[in-house]
């Protein structure tokens, strides 16, 4: 078994264990490409030395999380083709590399070939045109695309992906425009191997740094 399964009774204890590695939400700090904070911002956070941010009570976050439970619903509807599987408060870990880990938004189960995959859910509003560029012609922003990589690097019997957002748009007089998308991510981990050789890297790299106690350079992002 390439993973290891951990599903927790409570809130406190999926977020105290969901702290002891790199989760998925981690994953773009490592690379540099999070809008949110810098890898030395999530160094200081691993390392005890500063509190991560609690944006649980956001109103942004608590919109999102809400609208996980009928996406997934709807996305059973939309490709019955798959068995969903989710379950509250669950952590996977990488057996051999205990530092990989990711809170999935659901697992997927192919009826027909019992191909493992997993459903990322993400609720974006797009209020600028920068933004929204990030979304043009089947873009996917970088934060949101690392953070699904995760999942294969975390569990080696994954074999496909899905990211589905609801994307909000706000244009001008008031008008608002919602739309769902589905991104296949990869049909086969084959096509993202060159990626999750250069994440698992990157992720050992850092995760060697919090063992070290050793600060890393910080990543500038690119201009």
């Amino acid at each position: 078994m390439s993973v290891i399964v951990e599903d927790y009774a409570n809130r406190e204890k999926w977020v105290e264990e969901r702290g002891r590695g790199i989760g998925s939400s981690d994953v773009a700090a490592v690379l540099g490409v999070s809008p949110f904070k810098s890898n030395v911002d999530l160094w200081d956070e691993k390392m005890g030395l500063k509190e991560p941010e609690d944006i649980s009570d956001l109103d942004y976050v608590r919109s999102g999380t809400e609208s996980e439970a009928p996406l997934r619903i709807l996305f059973g509807v939309d490709y019955p083709q798959y068995e969903i599987d989710y379950k509250e408060n669950r952590i996977l870990i990488n057996s051999k590399y205990n530092f990989i880990r990711c809170s999935p938004d659901s697992l997927l189960i192919e009826k027909e070939t019992g191909r493992k995959g997993f459903l990322e859910i993400k609720r974006a509003e797009i209020r600028n045109s920068a933004q929204f560029d990030q979304w043009k012609n089947g873009r996917i922003p970088e934060h949101y695309y690392t953070q699904t990589l995760q999942y294969f690097l975390v569990d080696e019997e994954i074999e496909f992906g899905y990211l589905r957002v609801y994307l909000i748009r706000y244009l001008r007089d008031g008008v608002v425009v919602r739309e769902i998308r589905d991104y296949l991510i990869a049909n086969s981990r084959k096509e993202k191997q060159a990626d999750l050789d250069y994440l698992f890297a990157k992720e050992l790299e850092f995760w060697n740094c919090i063992q070290n106690g050793t600060r890393p350079a910080k990543i500038l992002p690119n201009i």
